[in-house]
């Protein structure tokens, strides 16, 4: 049974909430209940527990990009860093070291009680199922047995840090090893599946491919530096929605005093990082500042704020680098859609959105049709395709082939995530209304007889924020 989670964005707690430990708990009962059925075997139907389980965290389980941590020095201070640090150079190798790890500090502190449950599954509270009778039913009197839990750490675009094969960094991974309770060996944690011999074999085992699925973003996958490199999408993240709110606390808090409204302002920009997509932001600040009914004076104050540091993060080296080699269409929509003045000038806000999916994703935000150029897709050596990364649950058919007269049914599968969202409405956009839910997805693959012989179950829900 191999169990498949992915983008829980746990942060430090300085850009937005996270998912609460309840939710752990819930995800501990549903795995409980998921062994237990797929301890039920096929063709006889008689009850014979799983010995054990395996669950992949598919990236982006950390959140090492989202912290204001990465503002508390300014450029020229010796413990300045910055994701696109020159890994070649020994002092910035180190300096970005230091910040990577005083961020993972701060998020295992934050979100211990929940990793706790997560760690208990592999030592020392696992999964526990009744043994079965001579008759091959649960044995509800016996002690229950113990199943042997293994969890595997891919790598996303937000903890892409781990993936840096450096002393430093293994120090790092070694740590979130231990909290975790991961069985991932040292070394970098994989993002690619043919990294991972152990994860190669779970695969083909379950029949299934799995990645994270930033290497089809290019705002957030470089595929000339490969994984072990900053984007675009980190530069966003650290120079511009992470300082945002800050500034605005900062520059407002005081001189703004007496307005009523701030507070609900002040939170409400503290959620920017779970805007999707991101670069709908300035939208979604329009609709706060509406919701929250603020003054034009002070909106017009928080416009300019947000595209002065729009400005200083367009002006960076970093993505100046990029504006001289990749094409028309990603720093230049950048430009377009980070700026007040240039997104408010689209006819509607459904028309920027129709942008945005057009040159970011081909027009279609769904990444299944990546899943037809997947090897094991070609080679009809996996049936189930699974990506992260797009915070969207999906369930795609994709072909069926006939392999020894059989039908070879392949499908495509999004993990979704544990994030809450703001996502604009269908209805009137143009009113900037955004409505934030809590959702969470469990992806889970059975191999041999398991579960009377399916192969597949997910379970998805949402919870009102």
């Amino acid at each position: 049974m191999l169990v498949i989670i992915s983008d829980l964005h746990l942060t430090d707690g300085t850009t937005g909430k996270t998912i609460a430990a309840d939710a752990f708990e819930r995800f501990r009962s549903n795995v409980q209940e998921l062994a237990y059925f797929a301890s039920f075997r096929q063709g006889t139907g008689k009850y014979q527990p799983i010995d054990s389980l395996d669950i992949v965290l598919l990236g982006d389980v950390l959140d090492l990009i989202r912290s204001t941590k990465w503002s508390d020095e300014n450029a020229g201070d010796p413990d300045y860093a910055r994701p696109w640090n020159d890994l070649e150079d020994d002092v910035e190798l180190a300096t970005l070291a230091r910040k990577v790890n005083q961020i993972t500090d701060a998020i295992l502190v934050k979100n211990a009680e929940a990793l706790s449950i997560l760690h208990g599954l592999s030592n020392g509270n696992p999964i526990t199922l009744p043994p079965a009778t001579n008759d091959g039913v649960p044995d509800i009197i016996s002690a229950k047995q113990p199943v042997a839990t293994r969890i595997h750490y891919l790598i996303g675009n937000h903890d892409w840090f781990l993936y840096i094969d450096a002393p430093e960094f293994e120090a790092i991974r070694q740590k979130v090893t231990a909290v975790i309770g991961l069985a991932n060996p040292p070394g970098p944690y994989p993002h690619d599946p043919d990294d991972s011999d152990i994860l190669s074999q779970l695969y083909a085992d379950h029949k299934v491919f799995a990645r994270h699925g930033d290497i089809y973003d290019p705002f957030n996958y470089d595929k000339h530096a490969g994984r072990a490199a900053a984007t675009l999408g980190d530069a966003i993240v650290v120079d511009l929605l992470n300082r945002f709110p800050q500034a605005v606390r900062q520059q407002l808090g005081t001189a703004r005093a007496n307005e009523p409204n701030l507070p609900g302002l002040f939170d409400g920009l503290a959620e920017l990082a779970n805007v999707r997509p991101s670069l709908l932001v300035p939208v979604w600040i329009q609709g706060v500042l509406k919701q929250n009914n603020i003054p034009s004076a002070i909106g017009n104050e928080v416009k300019r704020i947000w595209n002065e540091i729009a400005d200083e993060a367009l002006e960076s080296p970093f993505i100046r680098e990029k504006d001289t080699w990749m094409p028309f269409d990603t720093v230049d929509l950048l430009e377009m859609t980070l700026r007040f003045s240039r997104v408010l000038s689209f006819h509607s806000i459904s028309e920027l959105v129709s942008l945005i999916q057009e040159k970011v994703w081909g027009g279609d935000s769904s990444f299944a049709k990546f899943a037809l150029k997947e090897r094991a897709f070609e080679e009809q050596t996996a049936q189930y395709f699974i990506y992260g990364h797009t915070h969207h649950y999906e369930v795609v058919p994709l072909y069926v082939p006939m392999i020894d007269d059989k039908p070879f049914k392949q499908m495509y599968f999004n993990s979704g995530t544990w994030h809450p969202l703001h996502e604009i409405t269908r209805h009137k956009p143009q009113d900037q209304s955004f409505i934030q839910y809590k959702v969470m997805t469990v992806l889970t693959f059975y191999k041999g007889d398991e579960r009377k012989g399916r192969h597949y179950e997910t379970w998805t829900g949402t919870l009102d924020d």
